[in-house]
């Protein structure tokens, strides 16, 4: 035990708005996947992700103002600035590639889509699970699975962007390989923060066992 803890309580909100923030994060996903799994139909669900983007923005703000605030806390404060950005992006790189996916009116649904939506769906999942865990910061094995995890996915993810761009690239649609290539690299960006949440998530883990 830190000589802190004994002099005050630890300020236990950035596990409740981080939760948040991967819960958010989380419906997100889910709603992206339907639009993946609906096309052409569906694109209007792209405006409860903007939405849901927004609610991000403000937790976010709200986790640095609680550390402003907060003269103990249950991570470094380091930490926890180092948490709240990398996962506001995953939710500004989920509503990004999913103004793409409608902005470009796809006609026709595409199975490398819906499988890198439910790979998407598969890590937020994991990121969701780390964090219930990192509030009784004892978990470390249950954290360090789960961030292993993620990069599995994000592994997978790679092979899954590569194998989709050299099948594009076999269409004779010079458009729709503009299309599908920007949204593929958007899908694969979404990966790469996700990824870098189970980093961020290891390091942890390693600074407090």
């Amino acid at each position: 035990m830190h000589v802190r803890d004994l002099i005050l309580p630890e300020d236990k909100v950035f596990f409740s708005l981080f939760a948040q923030m991967s819960e958010t994060i989380g419906e997100a996903a889910i709603t992206l996947n339907e639009i993946t799994h609906e096309l052409p139909q569906g694109t209007e669900k792209a405006q409860k992700i903007h939405q849901l983007e927004h609610k991000a923005d403000e937790i976010t703000r709200h986790i640095y103002e609680k550390l402003n605030e907060s003269l103990i806390t249950p991570l470094e404060p380091e930490e926890i600035s180092r948490l709240a950005p990398v996962m506001d992006d995953v939710m500004d790189r989920i509503d990004r590639v999913t103004q793409q996916i409608c902005t470009y009116g796809l006609t026709e649904q595409n199975d490398k889509l819906r499988e890198f939506s439910y790979m998407i769906l598969l890590a937020s999942a994991e990121i969701t699970k780390a964090f219930k865990e990192l509030r009784e910061m004892e978990k470390f094995q249950g954290i360090k699975d789960h961030a292993d995890e993620i990069n599995r996915l994000y592994n997978r993810a790679l092979e899954l962007q590569s194998a989709a761009v050299l099948e594009l690239f076999r269409s004779k649609d010079l458009l729709l390989i503009i299309k599908l290539k920007d949204i593929y690299e958007g899908l694969g960006l979404v990966m790469e923060k996700c990824n870098d949440v189970g980093h961020a998530l290891n390091d942890i883990i390693l600074n407090h066992s």
